[in-house]
């Protein structure tokens, strides 16, 4: 049997009733360069570059202030929906697995897993955490460490309640979100040769409704979620990457250069996602989860093997301790705990479900014959551990390398005899006393040259070295703190190398992984949608990256992506009430 999606299989019509999943046969033209679900597809691409050319033509629409109002009324009012769901979700997960339908298996009886597990486990990683994962490794720990999360007592441990809430956004509860959609999708269209797509989720509720007007809306939805949670991802990385080359070849770090790498970046996925997913997607995530695996361990040499397996037990045990805490927080009694909920919390909820069509349809499209319990434990467990671990290398050894400079820095200032510890220096602005940059006559920024870890490089105001620009130092932090994690120049040029990689890598196959699951829905199910389509759809999340990042950056992203989220949450809600209702109904016969 070929794999589902191979380039020479055939897909609609075929002998095999798995690969007959389309709703309606898809509409046909430019001899099968453009086949297409007659609704679907115009409608969600006009919304799509509506978006897009709005942004360019009427900015003031897209302006940051005006985001940053919708983004906190979306917050106030629906961010306790979004914890609902999260939470929601996991205990879904948990009862699937664990209870009486844990040993069906999604296909036939007897089918075996289309790939193996070195190979699922890549492409699940890299699907659903990659570029995010990386910018937030270093910078969200320091953040939570200079500013302790509402909530906790004033004489907690600021390195472990920064570290378990880091954790706590990357963990188990966006894993259980993936892992209930996707399990609903893989469901219906293994079991029952349902379209692989999320107008079959509410099929037990709405019945036949779902192959009409009702199931075009829900599926125009999911692609316009899918698509700005994927263009979060791609700016966010574009920054990153950006960020990367400065540090390494001094390259301008503007949004004008960010979007000329969405461009070039997108150009890459465009031709891996034209390959197909055998050929294209499955190898770079392989070969992406090489290099971030040489990362990693190169990271875990730099703080010392002991001390990295102490700080990942004592990081998963003050998970598991503030776990409750933050998984229940609403902020209902406390207006600093919901704009910190807004800035954080509810922002990653709201990323996460509208990746979820996304990374959902696409694990349950790698996850073919596998059974439900396999599933939710693959799907939950080494995701969330290899999460654990990376964010253990990164986050730990930014701030282990804070607690031993200040500590040097102490015990040099008490002696004159020990020298004071070698840090990298940086250009850091001089502020006024409204704490703005000082300028001075000719126009540049004043600035002194200082000693810096990542977590001071983060908390500061970072210049050029000619003193003629800013630095946006979240982008950039991951960098610092390998930059003062290695003695050699070499190896630390090597390192930032490795990870710039690895961030284009990730860009790339978030972008054509996402690309083909907005392509199938919009070829009304099509397994293997045709090269044009795919076209049409990498090149689109490039355009409302880039326009994203030209009318607002990483607030645009925020408040964009907790907007489209809304009607998701309750799609999600309503597919894990209709699985339920099919799964009894089948298990009855």
């Amino acid at each position: 049997m070929n794999p589902i999606g191979d380039d020479d299989q055939t897909v609609a019509g075929s002998n095999d009733p798995a690969t007959d999943l389309a709703i309606n046969t898809p509409t046909k033209s430019w001899k099968q360069l453009f086949r297409v679900h007659p609704v679907v597809f115009p409608v969600a691409a006009t919304v799509i570059l509506g978006m897009v050319l709005s942004a360019v033509a009427m900015p003031e629409l897209w302006s940051v202030d005006r985001l940053t109002r919708v983004r906190d009324s979306i917050g106030q009012h629906f961010g306790w929906f979004y914890v609902g769901i999260m939470n929601a979700s996991l205990a879904f997960s948990l009862f699937l697995a664990f209870g009486p339908y844990g040993k069906i298996r999604l296909g036939r009886p007897d089918e075996q897993p289309e790939f193996g597990l070195a190979a699922w486990f890549s492409m699940l990683f890299s699907a659903g955490m990659g570029i995010g994962l990386l910018f937030y490794s270093v910078a969200e720990p320091i953040s939570h460490y200079l500013q302790t999360p509402p909530g906790f007592p004033a004489d907690a441990s600021a390195s472990r309640v920064a570290m378990a809430t880091t954790i706590f956004h990357w963990g188990i509860h966006p894993w259980a979100l993936y892992c209930a959609v996707g399990l609903s999708l893989a469901y219906y269209s293994f079991r029952h040769q349902q379209p692989l797509s999320f107008r079959s989720l509410l099929s037990p509720i709405f019945g036949k409704r779902v192959d009409g007007l009702l199931g075009d809306a829900i599926d125009v939805a999911t692609i316009v979620a899918t698509m700005i949670g994927v263009a979060t991802s791609l700016g966010v990385g574009a920054r990153q990457v950006n960020a990367g080359l400065a540090f390494l070849f001094n390259w301008n770090n503007s949004p004008l250069v960010q979007t000329i790498l969405i461009a070039a970046i997108t150009l890459v996925a465009t031709v891996s996602v034209c390959l197909g997913l055998n050929t294209g997607i499955r190898r770079l995530s392989e070969g992406n989860m090489s290099l971030a695996l040489v990362l990693l361990l190169a990271v875990i040499a730099g703080v010392g093997v002991s001390r990295y397996l102490a700080g990942f037990l004592d990081n998963i045990g003050a998970y598991l301790q503030m776990l409750p805490t933050h998984a229940f927080r609403t902020g209902v009694l406390d207006d600093d705990g919901v704009q910190w909920l807004n800035d954080w919390t509810v922002f990653y909820w709201a990323w996460w479900i509208a990746w979820s069509p996304f990374v959902g349809m696409f694990i349950a499209r790698v996850s073919r014959g596998r059974t439900i319990r396999e599933f939710v434990i693959g799907t939950l467990l080494v995701p969330t551990l290899v999460g654990i671990a990376w964010l253990t290398a990164f986050g730990n050894a930014a701030l282990q390398q804070h607690a031993e400079v200040q500590k040097e820095r102490v015990i040099a200032q008490q002696s004159d005899d020990i020298p004071l510890p070698s840090t990298p220096t940086y250009e850091v602005a001089v502020l006024d006393d409204e704490g703005q940059p000082e300028l001075g006559e000719d126009g540049t920024f004043v600035a002194q040259t200082k000693p810096l870890t990542a977590v001071e490089y983060l908390n500061s105001t970072i210049v050029t070295a000619d003193h003629t620009g800013q630095i946006a130092t979240l982008p950039t932090v991951l960098f610092v703190m390998l930059d003062g994690m290695f003695s050699s120049a070499w190896i630390t040029t090597l390192s930032v190398g490795i990870a710039t990689i690895c961030i284009v890598l990730f860009f790339v196959t978030s972008s054509d992984s996402a690309s083909m699951v907005i392509d199938i829905i919009a070829s009304g199910g099509d397994l293997d949608p045709p090269i044009g389509t795919r076209l049409f759809w990498a090149i689109s999340e490039g355009l409302v990256a880039a326009s994203l990042l030209a009318v607002g950056g990483l607030k645009a992203f925020q408040a964009v992506s907790i907007a489209a989220a809304l009607p998701m949450a309750v799609i999600i809600l309503l597919a894990g009430v209709g699985l339920l209702l099919s799964l009894r109904r089948d298990s009855t016969g």
